[in-house]
């Protein structure tokens, strides 16, 4: 039951802020306060509301759509790294693999905790593979073989680096409060215009008002694509970072 509510979490608060305002549109129409009469101008302003929302909503959707990506790229890099190394350890076996893959499960785990909590500890365990890469050059590995190692450790700290400024920064914070400011003044404008027929005229302010607050909120939660686990239906999953601890938790290597 807990699991469909929060899937139509935002369906449910915008439905109860429709219904709030056909509400308090009623009473006002009981009242007679409803002075401003209705014109054509009511159609542009309404146009440029949606134009206005709906350019920030698909802006934001493109960050959230990045973010998709994020997880996967970070746990295929892991797993190269895993296999790379595996790999290596076989005609080089006096660096410590296990140590190796140990930092990589840390790393993974951190990752997965900075997002949701907004920290930082995955970009020092990442850093933490330098001692390993030491250990192969002692060891004798080839310079390009550790070369390609680094390269995709420095696409672990790009991964890591992009999904922190997305998670702290929103899409022109100006035109959030714009979008949020002319919505507000649309269904106010709304309300206390006097519409004909009546009830025809309620229905379409309900569902304006429903259209709008449901993309209002929509823009707020994935502006910031990764919550608290549980807190919402619409975060990006971080499941193939479990998948490939356990890869690298198991005995088998190739």
């Amino acid at each position: 039951m807990i699991k469909h509510i929060r899937l139509f979490r935002i369906f449910i608060i915008s439905l109860v802020i429709s219904v709030i305002i056909v509400t308090i549109k009623y009473l006002l129409h009981d009242h007679n306060l409803e002075p401003i009469e209705q014109s054509s101008l009511h159609n542009s302003v309404s146009s440029g509301v949606f134009f206005v929302v709906g350019f920030i909503l698909s802006a934001t959707i493109a960050d959230y759509k990045e973010s998709e990506k994020i997880p996967a790229d970070f746990a295929s890099n892991v797993e190269g790294l895993v296999e790379d190394a595996r790999s290596i350890h076989q005609s080089y076996p006096k660096f410590d693999l296990d140590g190796y893959e140990t930092q990589l499960k840390t790393i993974l785990t951190s990752f997965n905790s900075d997002v949701r909590r907004k920290s930082h500890k995955s970009r020092d365990h990442i850093h933490a593979l330098n001692p390993y890469y030491l250990q192969m050059e002692k060891a004798g590995v080839p310079a390009n073989f550790i070369v390609k190692l680094k390269q995709q450790q420095s696409i672990l700290l790009r991964s890591v680096f992009r999904v922190n400024y997305i998670q702290r920064i929103s899409f022109i914070p100006s035109a959030t409060i714009l979008a949020r400011s002319i919505v507000i003044l649309l269904i106010i404008m709304l309300t206390l215009t006097n519409v004909d027929p009546f009830y025809g005229g309620l229905v379409i302010v309900g569902l304006i008002s429903f259209i709008l607050a449901y993309m209002l909120i929509l823009i707020h939660v994935i502006s910031t694509p990764f919550h608290a686990e549980g807190k919402t239906r619409d975060d990006v999953s971080l499941f193939l970072l479990a998948d490939v601890k356990r890869h690298i938790g198991s005995k088998e290597r190739t």
